[in-house]
């Protein structure tokens, strides 16, 4: 059975001065997605403290990954890019049209799976 889930890898600048903010949109957006099945990654990982953000999503498949990415859009976009200054994309590319749509706006890299597996 082909592999059609969507990857998404953010590295998003947080200033200090917009943490606290960012923390709290952070928080609603990972309550968001744990109610979302075909959401099957959605790790936050700071770093260099606390001013860099790296997030992981994992969508089983274009359809889900839409659903995700379309409630994002709606109500959580503004308020997010209000906290950050600075973002890198990654995603995979088999990434919907939709997806695609949305993400444009970051300029991001879309790979293709060259190899590997995943255990989920």
């Amino acid at each position: 059975m082909p592999d059609e889930s969507i990857h998404v890898y953010l590295k998003v600048g947080v200033p200090a001065e917009r943490k606290h903010g960012f923390e709290t949109i952070m928080q609603e957006l990972v309550a968001e997605a744990e109610n979302e099945p075909g959401t099957l990654i959605y790790e936050w990982f700071f770093c260099d403290e606390g001013r860099t953000c790296h997030i992981q999503e994992r969508y089983a498949n274009a359809e889900e990954g839409d659903k995700h990415v379309r409630n994002f859009a709606e109500n959580y976009a503004g308020r997010f890019f209000e906290h950050i200054d600075g973002i890198e994309g990654v995603v995979s590319s088999n990434a919907s049209p939709y997806i695609r749509s949305v993400l444009d706006a970051i300029s991001p890299t879309y790979a293709a799976k060259a190899a590997g597996f995943s255990r989920l």
